[in-house]
């Protein structure tokens, strides 16, 4: 198992983040329903749970549940595409948003207990200084890699996208942006998001492999670019309040379902031409 925790800087509060990643969600997803055939991500269920309800397999707070399955299919890398039928290059996500603190787990049936990911994630109006935000126990912090990332910083293997550059935006509403390297330095406010990723693929041969692979396009990559987006979309999100939020994904998910519904029906055809 390969254990990695991400810390990423925001230049807000992390009661402005709590809003903001919900909005982001919730308009990425819909962006990204769709664009390939057979691929795009439907929203099975979003509904509030307590420390009773069953829902709650992993002792959290109170908070939001969400269960979403991700269509991948050409987002797969070859070496592990080649072992899976097409029908199962699918990826189910549970989550637990019991801010600030939160919890992801990523299953595929065709794998089983193979395949292991999770996310435990604690927001925090500091500077990244925390050694332990989601407290993990001395094994796991043996293993832990950390890597701080950096919004305001070119990645050559993850190049800034027109529009969601943070260090050539302004905001209208807050005026904060154009962003320097060193806003974490400076800036204020500032939040951090500690985002420990475990990751395990217990297929021989392909462990290795397949957890670095899972690591660097399955989580940084598009939390990088999920972070720019979220930060450059602020002033579409900010002062917006969580009745907002929760119609917004309401009509995402009901537009995600019909998307996902004509993907799947034009992947099918494109493959009987194709036999």
């Amino acid at each position: 198992m390969l254990i990695k925790e991400y810390r990423i800087a925001m230049p807000m509060t992390s009661k402005e983040y709590n809003l903001a990643q919900l909005y982001m969600v919730a308009k990425a997803s819909q962006e990204e329903s769709g664009q390939q055939a057979g691929e795009g991500i439907e929203i099975v269920r979003n509904e509030p749970y307590d420390s009773k309800s069953p829902l709650n397999r992993h002792d959290m707070p109170p908070g939001q549940y969400t269960e979403k399955v991700m269509y991948l299919k050409s987002k797969l890398p070859k070496f592990v595409a080649m072992l899976v039928p097409d029908s199962m290059t699918n990826i189910t996500e549970y989550s637990w948003n019991a801010f600030p603190r939160c919890k992801t787990v990523y299953r595929n049936a065709y794998f089983g207990d193979k395949f292991v990911m999770s996310v435990d994630t604690m927001h925090a109006d500091d500077r990244g200084t925390q050694q332990n935000a989601v407290n993990l126990p001395p094994a796991d912090m043996a293993k832990r890699k950390v890597e701080y990332m950096n919004i305001a910083c070119e990645d050559s293997s993850i190049p800034m996208e027109k529009g969601e550059n943070p260090t050539q935006f302004l905001s209208k509403k807050t005026g904060r942006g154009n962003l320097k390297p060193t806003f974490l330095e400076d800036h204020d406010p500032i939040m951090t998001c500690y985002k420990v990723v475990k990751l395990r693929f217990k297929v021989f041969g392909l462990q290795t492999k397949v957890e670095q692979w899972g690591h660097h396009y399955g989580m940084k990559v598009p939390l990088l670019k999920c972070h720019r987006k979220l930060f450059c979309w602020i002033d579409e999100w900010f002062g917006l309040g969580i009745d907002n939020i929760r119609a917004m994904e309401e009509e995402t998910a009901r537009i995600t379902k019909v998307k996902i519904e004509d993907s799947l029906k034009a992947s099918e055809v494109g493959a009987i031409a194709a036999s």
